[in-house]
């Protein structure tokens, strides 16, 4: 990655309504490759949003799985032909 192709955004959301509509909209824009890195203090919602991103990314393409949480996951994966290279 370079400088150049390299995007910083924040929000500030209020409750985890929101945080789960922006895990939503994250999902239907996000593109092979791309990589999404969160911060933030315990209970800031960054679990809440993982985890809204891909059970929105599943639901897109006609899938349901309970999403663990990926704090403790080294490696969690998502079976979806969309993600399939």
């Amino acid at each position: 990655m370079t400088a150049e192709n390299l995007s910083i955004l924040e929000f500030e959301l209020a409750d985890e309504a929101a945080t789960r509509a922006l895990g939503g909209a994250l999902a239907g824009r996000l593109r092979p490759g791309d990589l999404i890195l969160l911060e933030g203090d315990l209970g800031a919602g960054k679990t809440a949003l993982a985890r809204a991103l891909v059970q929105a990314h599943l639901a897109a393409h006609g899938l349901a799985e309970d999403v663990p949480s990926p704090t403790f996951t080294l490696v969690q994966t998502y079976e979806s032909p969309a993600l399939l290279i």
